[in-house]
């Protein structure tokens, strides 16, 4: 299983998820749950000297809210 490290680009906190495991290969664009619950929309996967690395969009409550988040996102 693919894993990557985590960038989040706008949300903040100490709680939050730093690495994603995944079941199969992530893209941009994809909407991902994280462990806590939270859906994210991959912005960006970057390489790293450590690995992949994701960078995600604002959180959503659900996967429609994070996508719809993530479109606003790439449009601005």
């Amino acid at each position: 299983m693919p894993t990557y490290s985590i960038k989040y680009d706008r949300d903040m906190g100490d709680g939050l998820p730093k690495a994603y495991e995944a079941a199969r290969a992530v893209s941009e664009g994809d909407v991902i749950e994280l462990e806590n619950g939270m859906w994210h929309g991959v912005r960006q996967i970057r390489k790293t000297q450590k690995g992949n690395q994701l960078v995600l969009s604002e959180s959503g409550q659900s996967a429609q809210q994070a996508e719809l988040l993530l479109r606003q996102q790439l449009s601005e």
